[in-house]
């Protein structure tokens, strides 16, 4: 009996005795960037737009740190190089976005013609190439065409937004 009674007691305390317990929470957080650096720039070698012409390459980097990728969208404000006399008539042309690491470039065909406010294209972009930036390249053609004299111009946006 007596060592029934040992054995009582001993499970006894093993039970009574409450283990402590706490509870620590790790937080930490990487900031969002998606970003195109470099790009801000007059591009002035189109020359006569009489024929057709290609205008010097623009290198310039973008980046995103979002795990879905990103989209990238090209907007052209006139789309076209609009005539500095005779506003709303623009002769199109074509910018070629092309980055390193991707094998598709985005293409944005500004179609010009009367009236034409505006032309746009995005495409989305897969993550891993874009993490810790990519060097890109924008290009330009125009198929020729334009009778009247003066200059001809357009603003081009290129903008990166995390992926949905």
């Amino acid at each position: 009996m007596r060592k029934i009674t040992l054995i009582a007691a001993s499970l006894t305390a093993l039970f009574a005795s409450t283990a402590n317990a706490g509870d620590v929470q790790l937080v930490g957080f990487v900031p969002a960037v998606c970003e195109v650096t470099g790009l801000n720039t007059q591009l002035n070698d189109f020359g006569n737009l009489q024929g057709a012409n290609t205008a010097s390459n623009i290198v310039f980097g973008v980046e995103c740190n979002d795990v879905d990728g990103a989209n990238i969208e090209m907007i052209s404000a006139e789309g076209g190089l609009e005539s500095d006399d005779a506003e709303d008539q623009s002769m199109p042309y074509t910018a070629t976005l092309a980055i390193v690491g991707y094998s598709s470039d985005l293409v944005l065909n500004a179609p010009g013609g009367m009236g034409t406010n505006g032309a746009n294209v995005n495409k989305d972009y897969s993550a891993g190439g874009l993490l810790g930036g990519a060097s890109a390249t924008l290009s330009f053609s125009t198929p020729g065409g334009a009778s009247w004299s003066g200059g001809y111009s357009d603003t081009l946006t290129v903008q990166i937004n995390a992926a949905n």
